[in-house]
Parts: C-alpha cells; sequence; structure tokens
C-alpha cells in the first residue's frame, strides 16, 4: 500500500491536520488555515490521489493511509483534525480507529455512516444506491435527469459565491466523462463500505469532538446531523447559518473562529487536572 499524500503546510505550534471532502481541494482550506496559522502548524493534506486511487481503496483502508501519513510524518504527536463532508467522515474513521493519533477533533457537514440512506437529495440516493458500470453513468449523465442530477450535486458541492456560477448541467464529452468517472468511484466506495462496523466503533468513541453543521445544508438535514452526535456522543455543536454545505468556503471566518475556541480550551480531564 503506497499512496504517497503530499501536503501544504503553513504557520507554527501544534498540529492540525484539515481534510478537504471528495472532489475537494487543498485550496478550500485557504480562509481557515490563513485564520489560524498565526496560533497552529497547518497541514492541508493534498487527497485527490487517495479518494481517486486506481486500484480503489474502500474507506476504511483510505483511513488506514491516512493514519501510515501522520505516523510518518508526524512520528510521536497527537494531532488534532478538521474535516468537511467525506473529509470529516475520514476525521472521525481516524479518531475511533487509531484514538492515539488524534487529540481533538472538529466535523464540519461531516458523511455520516449509511450516508446514502440519509442523503436528503433523491437524486443521490438513487446515483449512489445502484450498482452502475462507468458507461451506464455515463449515458444517464447525458440525460434530463442526469443534468438534473448534475444540477442538485453543483447546488450542495460548489460555492458559486466564490466560484463564481458554472452550468454543470451542459457538460459534455471529457469533461462529463470525468464527473462521470468521480460519480463510479465514489458510489463503489459507498457501496462498498462495511458502514456497520463503523456504527459499532463510534458508540465506543470517546474523545473530544465539536460537530459544525448548517442548518440548511442540502446533503444531510439537522435530524441526520443530530442523531449522528448522538451516536458518536458528541455533545459540542454548533449550527451555521446560511454557510450551506461547502462553509469552509463559504464562512471561512466563522468556522475558523468556532475552530479556534475549540481547539484552544482544554479538555474536561485536561481542566480537572489544573
Amino acid at each position: 500500500m503506497s499512496h504517497k499524500i503530499t501536503f501544504r503546510e503553513r504557520g507554527q505550534g501544534p498540529i492540525l491536520i484539515l481534510l478537504h471532502g471528495y472532489g475537494g481541494s487543498v485550496h478550500h482550506w485557504e480562509g481557515v488555515a490563513s485564520q489560524l496559522e498565526s496560533q497552529y502548524r497547518v497541514i492541508i493534506p493534498n487527497l485527490s490521489h487517495v479518494y481517486m486511487s486506481s486500484d480503489k481503496l474502500l474507506f476504511t483502508v483510505q483511513v488506514e493511509v491516512l493514519a501510515r501519513f501522520i505516523q510518518e510524518h508526524f512520528p510521536n504527536e497527537r494531532v488534532h483534525l478538521a474535516g468537511l463532508s467525506y473529509g470529516g467522515a475520514l476525521s472521525w474513521g481516524l479518531a475511533t480507529q487509531h484514538p492515539h493519533l488524534v487529540h481533538k477533533m472538529a466535523l464540519i457537514n461531516p458523511m455520516v455512516t449509511d450516508p446514502v440512506k440519509n442523503f436528503l437529495p433523491k437524486e443521490l440516493r438513487f446515483f449512489f444506491s445502484i450498482p452502475l458500470n462507468l458507461k451506464s453513468i455515463y449515458l444517464m449523465l447525458s440525460t434530463p435527469m442526469g443534468a438534473s442530477f448534475l444540477k442538485r450535486a453543483a447546488q450542495i458541492f460548489r460555492d458559486e459565491r466564490s466560484e463564481g456560477a458554472v452550468s454543470v448541467e451542459h457538460l459534455k464529452g471529457r469533461k462529463l466523462q470525468f464527473v462521470a468517472h468521480m460519480i463510479h468511484h465514489f458510489s463503489w466506495i459507498l457501496r462498498s463500505e462495511d458502514w456497520q462496523f463503523w456504527n459499532k466503533k463510534l458508540f465506543k468513541y470517546r474523545g473530544d469532538c465539536r460537530l459544525i453543521f448548517d442548518e440548511s445544508d442540502l446533503l444531510f438535514n439537522q435530524d441526520a446531523y443530530k442523531k449522528f452526535a448522538q451516536h458518536l456522543g458528541c455533545e459540542d455543536m454548533i449550527v451555521l447559518q446560511g454557510a450551506g454545505h461547502l462553509a469552509i468556503k463559504s464562512q471561512p471566518e466563522i468556522v475558523a473562529q468556532h475552530l479556534g475556541e475549540f481547539l484552544h480550551v482544554a479538555a474536561p480531564f485536561e481542566r480537572a487536572a489544573k
């Protein structure tokens, strides 16, 4: 298993690793990182090759790849983790599977366990629940139903205020083939993973966490996030307004503020020891 992860680094202090979402970019964390680099050694891994690995890595394997990344680059360290969406899922995967590596964990609009069942848009539940091959997905995306799916996905995963409006429902040729490949890959990950295993792991989690989610997130609703927080035992919840799913892009200052406050405050056992 040799999946090298490159990363950007800025600032000094306790290590804070920021994990972007599936199909996301290290650039998505730029606004948040600039706010926190004066207090933390901010590490932003580029996870594109892990997410889209040619040999198709299960979610469980991706967690192990990231664990080895931490052990190799930050030996004998416990790091802070913050993850958005799928990066949030990898964060709770790391924290529950390798608690000795993680000090505090912040989850921002994270992917919950059994994600397909909890997707709010019916278009996403359909596309990610049936085992279609790559060609079939491409052909379906070329139909009016596929265009509706792409438009819905863009509403969730793009921040038009910072990235500009893009008519993804009109994609053709190689660009549409690339999107079809991403969907096919992601669908395989979601369908192939043993989410019951992770459900059991989450019940045993005893770490320090904060859940940040937007009240009108279009991917998962408030009930899904609150049930997930209860499942994880994460009582520290922050509810954003008007941030959307890509909150680190739309409201970087607010997200950075909530992260900084959470990481700065001593955990209960630390306060008791003083």
